[in-house]
Formats: C-alpha cells, structure tokens, sequence
C-alpha cells in the first residue's frame, strides 16, 4: 500500500533546491488596493478580568497594525499564482488596512527585470525569487539587496527544514511558502474512462500507454520543447521513473547530475518526441501556457507539470475532470520531485521597511500560508495546513520523495562556475536538433564539482 508522502515532508526528510513555476505571462499586469482609514479596530470589551485582558491585547494588536501605512509594490513572476497572491494581500489588507498594495505579473525575462530594477536602485519593495534553488538568489544577497529578516520576521509557524531554501550563511533572506512545489503527471479521467485505460502500474505500462493515445487519435502528453522549464518539470518526474535507484543517489550526491542515466532519460524523451508521443508539431508549443491550453483543449490526455498549475488547469476549462498520479519504474515504485516553494524578499532600500516587514510577517503566517495553498490547489508541506485540493491528495500519493536533479546543478557547481544558467539556456537545444544529449551534459560536467 502506498503512503502519503506528506508524512515524509513533515518528518523532516525534504530536500531542497526547487524551481516553480513554468508558465509564461505575455506581458506584465498590474494590480492595486487601496487603503482604508475607516477600518473599525475596537475590541468588544467583556465582563471578566480575562476578557478584559484580552481584549486589550486584541485592541493593542489591532491598533498597531493600523499605525502601520505606506504604500508595496510587490513582484511575482507568474501569473500562475494570482489567484494565491489576491488571497494573501486580501488578508494582509484586513489586517493593515492603511497600506496601499500594488502587484506586478512580469514577463518570462522575470530574473533580468529584476536585476535591471536592483541594479538601477529601483527595485519593487517585496519580490519573488527562487532562493537558493537558482544562483540569482546568493548574487542579490552579495549585492546587499536582501533585507536580513532573521530577526525581523517570526517563523515558528513554518516548518524548520523548508527555511533553508531562503537561507545563506545562517541568515533568512526570503519566507517560503508551505506548498511543496513538485511535479506529477496529470491526466484527463474523462478520456481515460472513455477509452478503457488505466493508470499505469509501471514504467513499460506507460510507455505502452502512450502508444494507445496516440493510436486512439490523441497527443499523449503535451509538452513545449521551447521553454527550459517545461522540459525541466517533464525531464524530473521521466528520470524518477527511468532509473528510481539513480534518482535517490541524487539526494547526497553519491551519482552525479551528468551520468548515463540522466542521458538515458533525455534520449528516452527524444525518442517519444520521434514516436509523436507529444504530438507532430510539438516544436511549435510555443511556451507553458500553449502546452496546458493543448491540454486543457482536450487535444492531449497528458500535461508532466508542476503542482502551481493545478488551478490553473481548471481556470482554463472549470469542466475538466482532472487527476494526476506519478509515474512508477518498473518495480511500480513512485516518487514525487520537490521541496518547499519559495516566496519573498524585501529589497533593502526599500523606502517602506515597515510595511514590507509587516507584508513578510503576515506571510509567515499559518492562515496567509493557507491561503497560498488554497489558491494553487497544492500539496502541503506544513501539519497546520491542509493541501488544496483533491488533485493534490493524488499527486501526493506515492512511496518516496526525490531531489531535483536541477537542484544538484546549483548546490553542486564548481566555485565561479553556474550549471544551472547552462542548463536553462541550451536544453531546448537539444530537442530541436542544435545539440546532442552528450554535448549537452558535457558542458554541464565540466562546471560540476
């Protein structure tokens, strides 16, 4: 009988080291709040020395959040997470209601904006990044762009080992969010029925599996092959499924990020790209918000995505009759890829450091990490919040938890050298045709420890 993996997450065993979110936003979007002096902050005052005294605490609470105004611009880079950051700013907002909150949506050339905006000294007060999971995150920290908030933000609410991913040198620079940024295979249950197939047992099963889609008319798994990360978020859960022993060696380093099985892995999808299995013209998925559309359309049985488009999906078409499971080796062993998602940072020259302090400790808390998860439909990664949605009790239930193989690339490179940026900037490479799987792992290889 599988176990819930979440039990894992909560004894302590998740690794770090994730990306999130593959979408792309065509451009930016914008939107404000406004603040309200008229809020009513006055505690009903009860008959006990009790009520008394916690009524004035309350009072006190109240009134010290109202002190606090100004005005954020927060940055987020994809519009995957809207509906997760409405509901965060929402309750912010009733807390501080004398803080003016405006939100951008960036493009895909999220990182670059953001570094342009930190060079020029016009950065966003609050913004989005992956942590330690990418090397942007310690040249921002260098750069003395990130506030310290070790002893700023409260974070006994959120589980200790899910810190680290906004951690350096011992010091918090981002909060994260309690939702395990993972990848699973979704699938559309109303095409399965129709056609009599069943969620495969193991790895040769799903490889057969692909044959009878394609057979029946349909692409089997929608994929773009022209946006870095989509590949990334199919490539991980592949590999698991490829070589589940390889995939666990991944957590301590005993194999490396370039060895025969992570090839193996790659040639395995180029070969379902020969086979048609993500369609005939799947070099024309243009980016990750063509590859679900292709899904969601019902042209595709498949999407291998990550957990944050979950929402997404249903947003999309609300009539889609959703699951997802993970992908089994050929012992039918599965394992879900992912940490705790990442969140915030203050810029430090911020001219708003007490709303934007305010902002990170609200979203140090259980009900503002609730609410994130809520808005994701995602797997939770904190005992005190419940994941999102049914679909994330599905993805969650398998035997094991896996490292990112993109995580070993950052935490594992070369002093001066950055794996992860040569990752990102030549795997589309290799499934259009301009490089070969080994020219590929080559070059990572030789910027690996």
């Amino acid at each position: 009988m599988k176990r819930r993996v979440i039990s894992i997450i909560l004894c302590g065993l998740m690794v770090t080291g994730l990306l999130s979110g593959c979408g792309d936003s065509a451009s930016s979007t914008t939107t404000s709040t406004t603040g309200s002096s008229g809020a009513d902050t006055t505690a009903d005052v009860a008959d006990s020395a009790t009520s008394d005294s916690a009524s004035a605490e309350s009072t006190t609470a109240e009134a010290s959040t109202s002190d606090v105004s100004g005005s954020l611009t927060i940055w987020e880079h994809d519009t995957a997470f809207e509906s997760s950051l409405e509901a965060v700013v929402e309750g912010f907002k009733a807390k501080y209601p004398n803080v003016d909150v405006e939100y951008e949506f960036k493009s895909d050339d999220y990182q670059n904006a953001l570094t342009i905006a930190i060079q020029s000294g016009d950065a966003p007060d609050v913004f989005w990044t992956n942590g330690t999971a990418t090397a942007y995150f310690g040249e921002f920290q260098k750069a003395d762009a990130l506030m310290d908030l070790t002893d700023i933000v409260d974070t006994s609410e959120l589980p200790e080992d899910g810190l680290s991913i906004g951690t350096i040198d011992g010091k918090l620079y981002s909060v994260p969010w309690s939702c395990v940024d993972t990848r699973a295979c979704y699938y559309n249950k109303d095409l399965f029925e129709d056609n009599g197939w069943d969620v495969p047992k193991t790895f040769d099963e799903f490889e057969k599996l692909l044959q009878k889609e394609k057979d029946a008319g349909y692409i089997p798994i929608s994929l773009s092959p022209n946006n870095a990360w989509c590949l990334l978020f199919a490539f991980e859960p592949i590999l698991s499924a490829y070589d589940s022993d390889y995939t666990e060696g991944l957590a301590d380093y005993s194999v490396k990020a370039t060895d025969d099985p992570a090839r193996g892995a790659m040639n395995k999808m180029l070969e379902w790209a020969d086979k048609g299995y993500f369609g005939d013209n799947y070099l024309g998925v243009a980016d990750g918000n063509a590859q679900v559309l292709t899904f969601t359309s019902g042209e595709a049985v498949m999407d291998i995505d990550g957990s944050w488009d979950t929402n997404t999906f249903l947003e999309n078409n609300p009539n889609l009759n959703l699951g997802a499971f993970q992908i089994p080796d050929n012992n039918g062993k599965t394992g879900m890829v992912g940490t705790l998602a990442n969140g915030f940072s203050i810029y430090k020259g911020t001219k708003n450091a007490d709303a934007a302090t305010a902002f990170l400790q609200y979203c140090a808390t259980t009900e503002a990490q609730q609410a994130w998860v809520d808005g994701q439909g995602a797997v939770s990664g904190n005992k005190n919040v419940k994941s999102g949605s049914a679909v994330a009790e599905e993805i969650a239930n398998c035997d094991t938890m896996y490292t990112s193989w993109q995580a070993v690339l950052t935490k594992h490179a070369k002093d001066g050298e950055n794996a992860s940026t040569l990752f990102e900037n030549d795997i589309t490479k290799v499934f259009t045709g301009d490089m070969t799987t080994d020219e590929f792992f080559d070059e990572i290889a030789n910027v690996m420890q």
